[in-house]
């Protein structure tokens, strides 16, 4: 987000390349771990008052190394901290790629100064009752 500054999102970018290294994506030969990045804060207002999507940089997948590859890629957006969109585009993606047998998390890496705390609780909840 612009509050972050370009050299705040690279530090966060590079956190973010380097976590993914310590997953590890098989166990005993067997798919464990599948990973997806939501590029969320681009903040873009439209003229009728709506805000740009999130933006899905990888679908959930266990190629560690394509999601290293997403992030790497990923370029500072300037907008506002709006973490329910990142929120609502993490629900999309655990429907369409999650296991019902495993067990789902959303991990959100961001300066906490989110915008749109009623909007952002009303994402977090609903995420929540979906287990």
């Amino acid at each position: 987000s612009g509050s972050l500054r370009e050299i705040g999102f690279e530090v966060l970018r590079n956190f973010a390349v380097n976590l993914t290294g310590t997953y590890r994506s098989m166990y005993a030969g067997t798919e464990r771990t599948r990973v997806g990045v939501i590029l969320f804060g681009n903040g873009v207002l439209a003229s009728d008052g709506t805000t740009s999507a999130a933006t899905n940089l990888i679908s959930l997948t266990s190629d560690l190394t394509k999601v290293k590859d997403a992030l790497k890629a990923a370029k500072w957006q300037r907008g506002y901290t709006n973490m329910a969109q990142a929120f609502l585009l993490a629900e999309t993606m655990l429907q369409q790629g999650g296991r019902a047998w495993a067990q789902s998390a959303v991990l959100v890496l961001s300066d906490g100064k989110y915008s749109f705390a009623f909007e952002t609780q009303q994402a977090v909840n609903k995420l929540k009752a979906k287990g």
